[in-house]
């Protein structure tokens, strides 16, 4: 993917993921693919080049390929909402630590590259915000639980996942701008307030209320 102007080079971050936890976390790595080919095939047929569809044809091969070995089922996004904040957690302890300048050892559990175990805290951050956005592909509820009192704690669980998904981008995007200029990340949220802050930034086009869990 040489062209700047090819429309596949958005789906490059999931593919990476998916491709990174392809051996330790094989579920995740299928709905990475997945949510990858839902963006791929939102793509207008007058945008898309040669390259663009051998893409999403060797993406199809791929899911169809997986989906063979794979137990899905309705709890995936259990599992993948666990992982995601498994990472961000890592990430932001480290962050909170004052230790984002350094790379670190990242355990088992959440090691997600093939092999290779140190990983920058931006870095982690950064695969956090991706882990975060792919549960987008899971939906609403369905309408049997539309009238349960759990539908409201749903959505303010689920808004709460999209906070922690443009915190973690952000603070992906503010911890690499810090190193690139020479200086020591600033810890945490803005202001240091540990319960609520909010990140306006022009310059990164991210409006985050971070309200941990």
């Amino acid at each position: 993917m040489t062209s700047e102007n090819e429309p596949a080079k958005l789906l490059l971050p999931y593919l990476q993921r998916a491709d990174e936890l392809q051996k330790h976390e094989p579920l995740v790595a299928y709905h990475c693919r997945l949510y990858a080919m839902d963006r791929g095939l939102k793509i207008p047929q007058s945008d898309r080049t040669k390259t663009t569809n051998a893409l999403l044809l060797s993406l199809m091969n791929q899911l169809e390929k997986d989906k063979k070995s794979l137990n899905l089922g309705p709890d995936d996004n259990l599992h993948l909402e666990g992982f995601a904040l498994n990472v961000f957690v890592k990430a932001d302890k480290q962050d909170r630590a004052g230790l984002s300048d350094l790379a670190f050892i990242l355990p088992l559990e959440v090691r997600v590259l093939d092999g290779v175990s140190v990983w920058s805290t931006a870095k982690t951050f950064y695969a956090a915000s991706i882990f975060f956005e792919i549960l987008n592909q899971f939906g609403e509820l369905q309408p049997d639980y539309a009238m349960s009192s759990y539908h409201g704690f749903y959505h303010l669980h689920r808004a709460k996942l999209e906070q922690k998904q443009k915190y973690a981008a952000w603070k992906a995007a503010d911890i690499s701008k810090a190193l690139k200029e020479g200086r020591k990340p600033v810890p945490g949220p803005p202001g240091g307030n540990e319960d609520l802050s909010e990140i306006s930034t022009t310059q990164h086009g991210v409006y985050v209320s971070y309200l941990p869990l």
